[in-house]
C-alpha cells in the first residue's frame, strides 16, 4: 500500500462505521478534494456503502459551479445536508464494525 497522508490514516485506522462516518463529517474540504480517490478506496475496503455515497456528494458540491451570488444549486445544497444529516445518524447510532 502507499503512503497515505496523516489526517486519511485516521480514517485507514477507524474500526467502526461510526468512527468513520465521524471523520467523514470533520475532514476539510481541501482533505477531501486532494484525496478523494485514496479515501474512497479506504471506504470501499471497509464495505461503508453510506460513506463512499456522502464522499461522492461531498466532492461534487467542492466542484459545483456556483451561481452568481456565490452559493451552491439548491439541489447541491440539498444533497449534502442530507448526507451529513445519514452520517450523523450513524455517529449518534454507534455504527458497525
Amino acid at each position: 500500500m502507499t503512503e497515505l497522508m496523516p489526517i486519511v490514516e485516521i480514517l485507514a485506522d477507524c474500526e467502526t462505521d461510526a468512527a468513520r462516518a465521524d471523520w467523514l463529517l470533520r475532514a476539510p474540504q481541501g482533505v477531501i478534494y486532494r484525496d478523494h480517490t485514496t479515501i474512497r478506496r479506504v471506504l470501499q475496503e471497509a464495505h461503508f456503502a453510506l460513506g463512499v455515497d456522502a464522499l461522492d456528494v461531498e466532492f461534487a458540491a467542492i466542484n459545483a459551479t456556483r451561481l452568481p451570488d456565490g452559493g451552491l444549486p439548491h439541489t447541491v445544497v440539498l444533497g449534502v445536508h442530507a448526507v451529513r444529516s445519514f452520517l450523523r445518524d450513524v455517529v449518534r447510532k454507534g455504527g458497525a464494525k
